[in-house]
């Protein structure tokens, strides 16, 4: 199901997670010894056992109350109303403003389970460059993530490039 999000807000929560030295992990982050401090082996890590600037730094696409985009910068990129973080939430998906709705949405297209998955800077900066003048858009099953992005361009026979194509790029 393609979710529709504020192009703008997106780009803010891009620029804020890749202006952060540090970044919050996802569960399967939480669990990737890759992201350990040195030293740690443990199979039950908590938080204080990751090294956060090892994370890269990217967007989660959260299911819980609603679907929405936030930073994984950290500290966190604030509410204006002083409620937690910042989020972009899906228009399809948004309690706020679809009360009677959201919960099928994000059934349908995130799964019944709550949670988050990590969204790579590099993906998001070219779904924001292939969306330009429009709502970014990101197409979710429980089973898979897709976004738009601009292709590299593709040389003719004569050597020239042809421009790009609108594609998908998986996650």
């Amino acid at each position: 199901m393609k979710l529709h999000f504020d192009h703008a807000l997106v780009a803010r929560l891009l620029a804020h997670a890749q202006a952060a030295s540090e970044h919050s992990p996802t569960y399967d982050q939480l669990v990737d010894p890759a992201f350990f401090k040195a030293g740690v082996s443990s199979r039950h890590p908590t938080g204080a056992d990751v090294d956060r600037t090892k994370i890269p730094a990217g967007l989660m696409l959260v299911g819980d109350n609603g679907i929405y985009l936030m930073s994984n910068g950290y500290p966190i990129l604030g509410d204006p109303d002083g409620h937690g973080s910042l989020v972009a939430y899906a228009s399809e998906a948004d309690p706020r403003t679809r009360p009677d709705d959201w919960y099928d949405v994000k059934r349908a297209s995130f799964g019944g389970d709550d949670g988050a998955e990590f969204l790579s800077a590099d993906t998001i900066r070219k779904a924001l460059e292939a969306t330009v003048g429009s709502r970014l858009w990101i197409d979710v099953t429980p089973a898979r993530i897709s976004c738009p992005y601009l292709a590299s361009p593709q040389k003719n026979r004569s050597g020239r490039p042809d421009g790009g194509s609108g594609k998908a790029c998986s996650e």
